[in-house]
């Protein structure tokens, strides 16, 4: 027997111990209803539990989000069907106005409530307000919904604009392409949305006599290739040729225009007006518009000339003989033959923005559209992109541009206040800021808005070279380029300068992309002219100083809540074309008609009314069906979203919650131990306390 060290006693209190701990656990357990109360419990079990957690809160607040945009759809759908209420009475009036039965008196009453009506629809679409915006009026396309718990686990909602300015016949409001480029897209040109667009093919446009790879036909059919993934449509317009300045007489002698391949003769003779020699060729034209697709349009101007059009968007090919028909006499463009492009329109199908980029190595222009990012429903278009030049620019001046017929006037350099002008090259009155600030002058007029684009040089075809001075926006640059350097160093240099040249330098992995956001010149030179130096292979070898720099103009952007039209001043077609502008109508097709427009107090009127509402009745109806349709989803989206909470919540239960049996038999087991270890340990003691008894008895 051992009796230094009671093995029992601490056999007994180390059971009791266990048991107390169990016991412990079980009493939490039961109390708190949980299986885990501290990470010791089970470290795993608690990483899985948090993780469960957060997706029932996550799963929570995706039901939050989702009934709020129900409220925001069902705030749309309310309004949409009030605005039908209106536009329903409106075709009522119409219906009155159109009969002739009806009298002046009451068609003017009518033209009093229609007009009455027309300011109720707008301001029922302005006022369809949700979180601070309007939901029909253009300025929320779209929402953005976390209706999920993961990123990318979102709802887009879409909203209509359903002003009376957007309501009606023809289809909704686009951006336009300029009409300039014949030359053939090529993959990578173009990028809409994020989605690159193919080559366009000469196979897509059985009409055109020439350049049928390059024409608006082509390019429409390459982008819409791509309109399941970009939810862009293309759709083709017109082609429209601009007429020359008339100055000389005939010559009395036979001469010939060649159009679209067909042989037109025509002799103008010497003592005939110009006048009389315009409506002689548009007459000769139009004699053969049925083989040419062409028609001829006498726009009554010795400075306009004569315009051609082609309806179905095919190339123009315009050439004369150039001795007995020129651009001079005939009024026609040019005499040289040359192969003109139409337009085309780009629609949100979604009623979303449309983002235009191109590729690194792409060749925007190609598209005849700039860069950036277009309003859905909204008329606009962007003009051509002067490139870059060491000449003296040209200017907006008074009688260049017209915009729905109204004359705009000259542009001032005291609009411009941010471009340099050292260059020769850059004025302030020929930047891109004081054109838009001239057609802004007439906006209120014509109907017609202008914006400046953010100037962007793509430049390629970087080389290493020795360059010491870099000239940019009247800055001298000290650079110490040599065969050694990269773009990145190129770019950087720039960059530090951003603050006096308003200029920003990104690689673009071919060259240097120069941009200024505000619409500035970019006027840009190095003491070798050696463009390629800097990334820019493109610039003029002329610009070997601040002041002989090449310079860049940024294109402006024109828009409207209607379809516009664009054309020539009485000064011609010269600086017109110049100034990067191209004749035609804009954001859709010249036979559109929007309910802002309608007038019944006339019977005319009230007839061609009743088109142009029931398309706009039909309109809301399509928004309305839509809405439903979003409405339907979120309920769905809501019911999988519940669904997880539930889900979410079993699972987290089944490693949290108590087992109650499990646990008041582990309690009742526990105390049972305790009981037993205790009543062992005391007779452990008493063990131990009889042999030191007997020892004492027995040494005495």
């Amino acid at each position: 027997m051992i009796i230094n060290t009671n093995l029992n006693a601490l056999i007994a209190a180390n059971a009791y111990a266990k048991a107390s701990t169990a016991y412990a656990k079980a009493s939490q357990r039961i109390s708190t209803t949980l299986q885990i109360n501290t990470a010791k419990d089970d470290p795993a079990g608690l990483g899985m539990a948090n993780n469960w957690s957060a997706k029932i809160a996550s799963y929570t607040q995706a039901v939050k989000n989702i009934e709020s945009a129900n409220s925001a759809l069902s705030i749309a759908d309310s309004t949409l069907s009030d605005i039908q209420t209106v536009l329903t009475a409106m075709k009522t009036l119409a219906t009155s106005s159109a009969s002739g039965s009806t009298s002046s008196a009451t068609r003017t009453i009518n033209q009093t409530s229609f007009a009455a009506y027309m300011t109720s629809l707008d301001s029922l679409a302005n006022s369809a307000y949700f979180n601070g915006t309007s939901l029909l009026n253009g300025d929320t396309s779209t929402i953005t919904v976390q209706s999920g718990i993961n990123s990318g686990d979102t709802t887009t909602l879409t909203f209509g604009n359903v002003l009376s300015s957007a309501l009606g016949t023809g289809s909704p409001l686009a951006l336009t392409s300029l009409g300039a480029s014949t030359t053939a897209l090529s993959s990578g040109d173009l990028v809409v949305n994020g989605y690159t667009i193919g080559a366009s093919l000469s196979t897509d446009d059985t009409y055109s006599y020439a350049s049928n790879s390059g024409s608006a036909i082509a390019k429409a059919a390459a982008i819409n290739r791509m309109s399941s993934y970009t939810n862009v449509e293309a759709d083709v317009g017109t082609t429209n040729v601009a007429g020359s300045s008339m100055s000389t007489a005939g010559t009395g002698s036979a001469g010939t225009i060649t159009l679209n391949g067909v042989s037109i003769s025509l002799t103008l003779a010497a003592s005939s007006d110009y006048a009389t020699n315009r409506a002689a060729v548009v007459t000769a034209i139009n004699n053969y518009s049925l083989q040419t697709g062409v028609t001829a349009v006498d726009n009554y101007s010795t400075a306009q000339g004569v315009s051609l059009t082609a309806s179905d968007g095919r190339n123009i090919t315009l050439g004369l003989d150039g001795v007995n028909l020129t651009a001079a006499n005939t009024g026609l463009a040019s005499a040289t033959t040359t192969t003109y492009a139409g337009t085309y329109t780009l629609r949100s199908l979604d009623q979303t923005d449309i983002t235009i980029s191109s590729n690194v190595g792409g060749t925007l222009a190609n598209a005849d559209l700039a860069l950036g990012t277009y309003s859905a429903n909204v008329a606009q278009f962007s003009t051509k992109n002067r490139g870059g030049s060491t000449s003296a620019p040209t200017a907006l001046t008074a009688g260049d541009l017209k915009l729905n017929a109204y004359s705009i006037g000259a542009t001032f350099a005291s609009d411009d206040t941010a471009s340099d002008t050292t260059a020769t090259s850059s004025t302030k009155a020929a930047s891109g800021i004081a054109m838009a600030a001239a057609i802004n002058r007439m906006a209120s007029t014509s109907g017609v808005y202008a914006t400046v684009n953010s100037n962007v040089l793509v430049g390629t075809g970087f080389s290493a070279a020795a360059v010491s001075t870099i000239y940019l926006n009247g800055v001298s640059i000290s650079a110490g380029l040599t065969t050694s350097s990269t773009r990145a160093n190129v770019a950087t240099l720039l960059n530090t300068y951003t603050g006096r040249t308003g200029v920003t330098a990104t690689d673009n992995g071919s060259g240097i992309t120069l941009t200024a956001t505000d619409g500035r010149n970019i006027s840009i030179g190095t003491n070798t002219g050696i463009g390629s130096a800097i990334g820019i292979s493109g610039m003029s070898v002329a610009a070997t100083s601040a002041a002989g720099a090449e310079t860049y103009i940024a294109s402006v952007k024109l828009y409207s809540d209607a379809t516009f039209t664009v054309a020539g001043g009485t000064n011609g077609n010269t600086s017109f074309s110049t100034l990067g502008f191209r004749e035609g109508t804009y954001g859709g097709s010249a036979d559109d008609t929007r309910v802002s427009e309608l007038d019944i107090s006339t019977s005319t009127g009230g007839t061609n009314a009743l088109t142009t509402l029931a398309d706009a009745i039909d309109m809301v109806s399509a928004y309305q069906a839509s809405i439903g349709a979003q409405m339907n989803m979120m309920d769905y989206q809501t019911t999988y979203a519940e669904d997880m909470t539930t889900n979410s919540t079993t699972a987290y239960g089944n490693i949290m919650d108590y087992d109650l049996a499990a646990e008041t038999t582990a309690l009742a087991t526990a105390q049972i131990q305790q009981n037993g270890a205790m009543a062992m340990l005391a007779q452990a003691n008493v063990s131990q306390d009889m042999v030191t008894y007997l020892l004492k008895q027995y040494i005495s």
